[in-house]
């Protein structure tokens, strides 16, 4: 086990006490890099360009000497962004019978000490374990995310239903429903890269397990993508309902008040010449005309079930 710098990048070297495989993890290379650790493990040239494309989805691609896979984990529940690199960062995966040779933009700690330390204690004793180990971690990822959205739409639920107060944005809203979906397309890609592993190689407890895993957190983060989605067209809904609320409060507003500035506007005119303009119990006559008025408006709305 040693570190081996190459430039800005860093390079980790870990094998086993018998020297049964070999493993180089890559942190942060540029093109020249890998092209000279290409030279030493001849890595197709093709699949070094995907290593860079910070961007590239996952896959799952067989060669002749090198099977190639891309993984996407997830590195920020708090990102702001909405793009497949700001949510998540590549893994880049070669690997055969003997080395497997990682490549990533961003350190990860926790799979490179614990793939590390379980090397070292005889636990990991293949290639295909130290790649099952990884696929776990990757997918460990979605599982804490998803527990994160799940918490985001219970708690906007309820703001809605419970305390009747629409607290969220629609904005952090789509942002929500963003993530999930963009969670759930990378799981469906991942799903097939699983697949792909599953039937290159021999059964066992690990690989059913990250199989099995792979089928729950699919059709978790299907209900998360249909519970976000629903959760927009309720809080649409919402502010529809109170909208139209504002509206009928007005519009009762305008109805009493519509009769009774007819009555004013006709008597405020200035003629001579008026019927009751000069009546002595005109004033309190037009008042009480105004309140019954009003009276029947509030009993018809009533009646109708309006109030």
């Amino acid at each position: 086990m040693g570190y081996i710098p190459l430039s800005i990048m860093q390079l980790t070297e870990v094998k086993p006490e018998n020297n049964a495989f070999t493993w180089l993890d890559i942190t942060g290379p540029t093109l020249d890099n890998l092209l000279k650790v290409s030279k030493r493990y001849n890595l197709n040239n093709h699949h070094l360009d995907d290593c860079m494309e910070p961007d590239h989805l996952p896959k799952f691609e067989e060669g002749e000497e090198f099977n190639f896979i891309i993984l996407r984990r997830v590195v920020s529940k708090d990102a702001e962004g909405n793009t497949v690199q700001d949510l998540t960062t590549k893994i880049a995966i070669f690997y055969n019978e003997k080395t497997l040779v990682s490549i990533h933009r961003l350190p990860h700690p926790d799979i490179q000490e614990v793939c590390e330390q379980l090397i070292k204690n005889g636990k990991i004793t293949s290639v295909n374990q130290l790649l099952l180990k990884m696929i776990a971690k990757v997918q460990q990822s979605y599982t804490e995310f998803s527990a994160y959205l799940n918490g985001q739409i219970e708690e906007f639920e309820t703001g809605l239903f419970i305390r009747k107060t629409a607290l969220a944005s629609i904005e952090s809203l789509y942002l929500l429903k963003r993530k999930t979906g963009l969670c759930r397309k990378l799981l469906l890609l991942t799903g097939e890269v699983v697949s792909a592993v599953r039937h290159r190689q021999k059964k066992s407890n690990e690989l059913q397990d990250i199989g099995d895993n792979q089928v729950k957190l699919q059709l978790f983060y299907d209900q998360l993508s249909e519970d976000s989605q629903n959760l927009v067209s309720t809080y649409m809904s919402y502010s529809a309902q109170k909208t139209n609320e504002v509206m009928k409060v007005l519009t009762l507003f305008s109805a009493y008040f519509l009769p009774l500035t007819f009555i004013v506007g006709i008597y405020g005119m200035n003629f001579d010449n008026m019927p009751e303009l000069r009546h002595r119990f005109g004033y309190p006559i037009i008042m009480l005309v105004m309140l019954v008025i009003f009276l029947m408006i509030f009993l018809w709305f009533k009646r109708r079930k309006w109030l």
